[in-house]
């Protein structure tokens, strides 16, 4: 671990970002951060054991920033761990999650911190975004949900949120015990249907982050992201109090979406790429 000890004193915000092999964006990701135009935060990041430049990357970054703490995993312990490890550790009074192939707009944090501070009653943020490409090119916008009562309406279907878009208020995320380690994927998923059962949760409606599609950013096509996101639906349903009938329609279509051929299931996503391309 690499801590800085002139970040005694708490910080108004704490910046969460996991990150395992990820020296392609690595860089975007930690500028975008460091340029933020509200300077209050340190920034947690948790190298799950990279095998890669991402270590060096993160030291030539510390040595010129000390608002950057680092934590190494002696092994890979995935990233619903690396999440809950980096909470442990975050000391301000907010916590912003980001991921280390996205790119954050300048003037994120003092957006959504001070819309968090004029709304007492929400206990999480999330934001829109701008889609890019690997090189880091405008594919189109992405808009969710975004008041409590329609968030809550949909997340049956999917989830509401970007998950690099989250800002939480650090008690209630430490409080409710943080990202369930039985999901190894959807863990954001779950811990969303989670919180919505409890507490209220919106969407801002300005694009604060450009959001990265590549590789496997399309997650549908996974039948392991697939098969924890009905894990977490029939939680919402059985534990969160989520409506019991709408709750399995969406579990039966998800299995059906299982069953379908690999495939089409790729044709779909090149359509939905193209979606996205003729937005711009």
């Amino acid at each position: 671990m690499q801590d800085n000890p002139e970040l005694s004193e708490k910080k108004e915000i704490s910046v969460l970002m996991p990150v395992y092999n990820g020296d392609v964006f690595l860089r975007s990701a930690l500028e975008s951060i460091l340029a933020q135009s509200f300077s209050d935060f340190e920034y947690i990041i948790i190298d799950d054991a990279s095998t890669d430049k991402t270590a060096d990357i993160l030291e030539e970054y510390a040595a010129k920033d000390t608002r950057i703490r680092i934590f190494r995993n002696e092994r890979n312990l995935g990233l619903t761990a690396s999440l809950n490890l980096g909470i442990s550790h975050c000391r301000g009074k907010y916590i912003a999650r980001m991921d280390a192939d996205d790119v954050a707009e300048a003037e994120r944090f003092m957006s959504q911190y001070w819309f968090m501070e004029e709304h007492p009653d929400l206990v999480a943020s999330g934001t829109a975004v701008r889609v890019i490409d690997e090189d880091g090119k405008l594919l189109g916008e992405k808009t969710l949900a975004l008041t409590h009562e329609d968030i809550k309406r949909k997340m049956l279907f999917n989830n509401q949120f970007i998950h690099s878009t989250l800002f939480f208020r650090t008690d209630v995320l430490k409080s409710c015990g943080g990202y369930d380690e039985k999901f190894k994927k959807s863990q954001d998923y779950e811990l969303m249907l989670r919180l919505s059962a409890r507490y209220p949760l919106v969407n801002l409606r300005e694009k604060l982050l450009k959001f990265r599609l590549h590789g496997d950013s399309l997650s549908w096509t996974s039948r392991d992201q697939q098969k924890y996101a009905i894990r977490a639906r029939w939680l919402a349903i059985t534990k969160y109090k989520f409506p019991f009938f709408s709750g399995i329609w969406h579990i039966f279509l998800r299995v059906l979406w299982m069953l379908v051929p690999t495939k089409i299931k790729m044709i779909y996503k090149k359509k939905r790429m193209q979606d996205l391309l003729q937005q711009i």
